[in-house]
């Protein structure tokens, strides 16, 4: 079994490459941006979605880290008041 501490720091490390890889998405999102390129495009009823849908799963990303910090520390507040 492997000690609590590798555990967690494993957990961060996948946290983080989460996040980088949302970040990675979002850059090639912006960067294909198609009001960029001087030629005009045409009008194809194209949304928001694929802003949202990164940004979406960025905050979900966080969220999990911020459970990863916080989970343990209100477990080990419970252990401590029994």
């Amino acid at each position: 079994m492997m000690p609590k501490s590798m555990i967690k720091g494993i957990c961060i490390f996948l946290a983080a490459l989460m996040v980088l890889s949302v970040g990675a998405v979002i850059f090639q999102v912006i960067a294909a941006e198609p009001s960029a390129v001087p030629m005009v495009a045409p009008v194809t009823g194209d949304n928001d979605a694929d802003y949202i849908i990164p940004v979406g799963i960025g905050l979900f990303a966080l969220l999990a880290v911020g459970i990863c910090f916080i989970l343990p520390k209100l477990r080990k507040k419970e252990d401590e008041a029994e």
